[in-house]
């Protein structure tokens, strides 16, 4: 596909600030809920496509209720624990600041709108990720460390591990308990049995910097960004990556793979702030996009759509899957 051209977005979604991040929930009973990060208020909003539903056009979104959040916003990640097919509905997720303090919000969006506040990182958090159970929190930070909080016990933070660089991304296995993918900026990509602390396996991605990680809905699939080159991990087989590539000549930012099909992951990277959509299957860049300032990255669970902040502007692809 030519590099120079761009697809516009299927469908776009006008903000009253710059979005900093944004993220689906990651769960099939919460799907069509999205949390979106403007500089000092948390928006969580529903959006449904044509796919589910024959009376909308492209998308549809619906604003559920906006939480003021003292700091801009660095990560978000959704709880398991959260629904809205329950009465009182919950809405759990956790907000990474630029403060260094991780705030864990709580809501019946009714009479209970509270947040707790996690203390312990001394710079940036870069992810976040709740474990399947929605028991622990993962973070990472530039500060050279990820931290497990036992979200449910005074909040407080239950294990260090020490990295040796600032750690970029944080994921849990998504069928097994206890076990943590962590990326740092030096390339290295650790996966730990919190259980016993132990590594089990680490990778090496052989570039850097790396900017991101993702451990795909397939647990033997590890993807990352390092210095613009997208690296294809078979964590059976790690001593060397299944597939690389540079997609990026000046540098990759964030790396998402597509929760409902193991082949496709979506990228962003400079110059220009690209957006690409890379089918592994068919060995090609099936999307390219562009976005102004970046606001995070994250995938639809189920429906062909990525999408990604662009300055006060959310900005969905239709991805067609071949």
């Amino acid at each position: 596909m030519d590099e120079t051209f761009n697809t516009p977005p299927s469908a776009k979604l006008n903000l009253s600030g710059q979005i900093y991040c944004v993220e689906f929930s990651p769960y099939e009973w919460s799907q069509q809920l999205i949390c979106i990060g403007l500089k000092e208020e948390i928006i969580v909003g529903t959006v449904k496509f044509q796919e589910e539903d024959d009376t909308v056009e492209d998308i549809a979104y619906n604003l559920i209720r906006t939480f003021h959040h003292d700091t801009r916003p660095n990560a978000i990640a959704w709880s398991p624990e959260t629904t809205l097919s329950v009465v009182p509905k919950i809405l759990t997720f956790c907000v990474a600041g630029t403060d260094f303090r991780i705030r864990l919000y709580n809501s019946n969006l009714n009479d209970i709108n509270t947040y707790e506040i996690l203390e312990g990182h001394i710079d940036y958090i870069n992810s976040i990720s709740y474990e399947p159970e929605g028991e622990l929190l993962a973070s990472t930070s530039d500060d050279h460390t990820c931290k497990l909080w036992a979200i449910k016990e005074d909040q407080k933070c239950v294990s260090t591990f020490h990295l040796t660089s600032p750690g970029m991304s944080v994921c849990w296995h998504s069928e097994e308990s206890g076990k943590l993918l962590v990326a740092e900026k030096n390339g290295l990509i650790h996966m730990y049995n919190v259980r016993n602390q132990q590594a089990i396996i680490s990778l090496d991605a052989g570039v850097l910097p790396l900017s991101s990680a993702d451990w795909g809905s397939n647990p033997l699939k590890v993807v990352s960004l390092a210095a613009g080159e997208l690296l294809l991990w078979d964590v059976s087989r790690p001593s060397r990556p299944l597939e690389s590539g540079t997609l990026y000549i000046e540098g990759g930012l964030l790396i998402k793979f597509f929760p409902a099909y193991e082949h496709i992951v979506a990228s962003i990277g400079r110059p220009d702030n690209q957006l690409k959509v890379s089918n592994f299957k068919i060995k090609q860049v099936i999307l390219h996009g562009k976005v102004k300032i970046v606001g995070g990255l994250s995938w639809h669970y189920k429906y062909p759509y990525v999408c990604a902040g662009s300055d006060r502007e959310l900005h969905f692809w239709k991805i067609k899957i071949h």
